[in-house]
């Protein structure tokens, strides 16, 4: 997970912001609550509309798992549920942020579609799941503070949360161990294990490969290198395709590049990992 700047992306939703407008008009002007849902049916395109401004953002890379998934489209994922919340079974939804495009996140279909992992028997995915942390007081209407709800879920929007997560080097996601011991991070990082779907077989599988692709790259740049910097103007061309290759796989543009980071920066005490390639 990368934080993902809403803001940057909003020059390139502009036209679409009217047609979102309208539906959240009518959504709003109709109390019945069955009728209010059959708006929201009836007006799905003006949110899928979004989908090709928030690919560009993130390089075509889901926003909770960073896994790209070319042969099926990303869902658009209501991060505050828009129909119903599975946590309290009497609250009608977020109707109110139907149509509201900062509710909104790219999800790829494992990550926000319900389903069993292998070898588990508990469901996951992020559905109509939006638990809160203890401190939380869910917002139930339009004029409700969504301030004082303090969400379970990571969110990739929200600077502090993607920095709460670390990556094993068997691929599965783990606290940052700088937050071990805040009940806040802890909290979080528990429920998107599996509410997002973090550690899904195949994305613990891809990023497993990843920490061995930078572990053949750092003993492979380590054949190669010299002693230290003063060696540099005779350092070869395989030394530099080592450097060149760790910085690919950190490249934010990359499919698991947060993993690949903490891998990176796992071997920093070699010289030139450290002195170089995190430097670049």
């Amino acid at each position: 997970m990368r934080f993902i700047d809403l803001e940057a992306i909003l020059p390139k939703i502009r036209s679409l912001l009217s047609d979102l407008q309208i539906a959240q008009d009518a959504t709003l002007a109709e109390p019945d609550p069955k009728r209010r849902a059959r708006i929201i049916e009836a007006n799905q395109q003006s949110w899928t509309a979004l989908r090709e401004a928030f690919e560009q953002a993130s390089s075509d890379k889901c926003w909770y798992t960073e896994c790209k998934c070319p042969g099926a489209e990303n869902d658009i994922d209501h991060f505050r549920p828009k129909g119903k919340v599975r946590e309290d079974r009497t609250h009608p939804g977020y109707y109110w942020l139907a149509f509201d495009w900062r509710n909104m996140r790219l999800s790829c279909q494992r990550a926000n579609r319900p389903r069993i992992a292998p070898g588990t028997r508990i469901a996951g995915g992020k559905s109509t799941h939006f638990p809160l942390l203890p401190t939380g007081i869910r917002a139930r209407g339009p004029s409700d503070d969504l301030a004082l709800e303090h969400p379970a879920l990571l969110d990739p929007t929200d600077p502090g949360d993607p920095i709460l997560l670390t990556f094993r080097p068997n691929g599965e996601v783990d606290l940052s161990p700088e937050f071990r011991g805040n009940a806040v991070a802890e909290a979080k990082i528990e429920a998107s294990r599996l509410g997002l779907h973090l550690n899904w077989p195949k994305f613990v599988e891809g990023r497993l490969t990843l920490y061995n692709l930078v572990e053949r790259a750092i003993e492979r740049g380590c054949r190669e290198a010299p002693v230290n910097f003063e060696g540099w103007p005779t350092a070869s061309e395989a030394f530099k395709d080592a450097i060149r290759d760790l910085k690919n796989y950190m490249d934010p543009r990359a499919e698991y590049s947060a993993a690949a980071k903490v891998y990176v920066e796992s071997f920093r005490n070699v010289w030139w990992v450290n002195d170089v390639v995190l430097r670049l």
